[in-house]
C-alpha cells in the first residue's frame, strides 16, 4: 500500500520537473499576443520576434538592416520560420523601409505592450523553436552585428 503512494509521488513530481520554466518576458509577450493581437504563439512551431522600443534611434536603423535581411527569402535560416515585428505608434514610420511580405507588421497602438509589461528599453530578438525561447538578446549598436553574424546576415 505504502509502494503505491511512493509511485504516485514520483509520478507527479517527475511531471512536475518536467514542465518548462518559462521566463517573465515570454509570459508578456505571450499575454499580449493572445489578449490584444488574438494571435496564440503556441500555434506556430518556430518563430521570431522583434520588438523594436521606439526608445534608440541609432540602433533601429541598424535593427532595420537586420530585419530586412532576415525577411529575405533567399535567406536559408529563417526559411520556414513565422517572423513578426512589434512596432510602437511612435516609431511607426519605420515601417517605410520594412516592406516585405515574409514579416508580419504589428503596430502597438497606444503603448499597449507596456501595458501587458512588455517594455524594453532596446530593441529585442527572440528566436523561439518548438514553443519555446531558445535565444534572446537586444538588438543595440555592435550588439546587432554580433547576432547578424549568428544567424549569416551581412549588414
Amino acid at each position: 500500500m505504502l509502494n503505491k503512494y511512493i509511485f504516485a509521488l514520483l509520478i507527479l513530481l517527475n511531471v512536475g520537473c518536467s514542465q518548462k520554466e518559462i521566463s517573465e518576458d515570454e509570459k508578456q509577450l505571450n499575454m499580449y499576443f493572445a489578449e490584444k493581437q488574438k494571435i496564440n504563439l503556441a500555434d506556430y512551431k518556430n518563430y521570431v520576434v522583434v520588438v523594436i522600443s521606439g526608445n534608440c534611434g541609432s540602433c533601429t536603423e541598424k535593427t532595420i538592416k537586420f530585419i530586412n535581411r532576415m525577411g529575405d527569402p533567399k535567406n536559408e535560416k529563417f526559411k520556414g520560420i513565422k517572423k513578426i515585428v512589434i512596432v510602437p505608434d511612435n516609431n511607426a514610420s519605420v515601417l517605410d523601409s520594412m516592406k516585405n511580405k515574409s514579416i508580419q507588421f504589428i503596430v502597438d497602438k497606444g503603448y499597449e505592450m507596456q501595458k501587458y509589461g512588455v517594455n524594453f528599453a532596446k530593441n529585442t530578438f527572440f528566436e523561439f523553436h518548438d514553443g519555446t525561447l531558445v535565444y534572446q538578446d537586444v538588438l543595440y549598436l555592435e550588439n546587432i552585428d554580433k547576432i547578424a553574424k549568428k544567424y549569416n546576415l551581412i549588414l
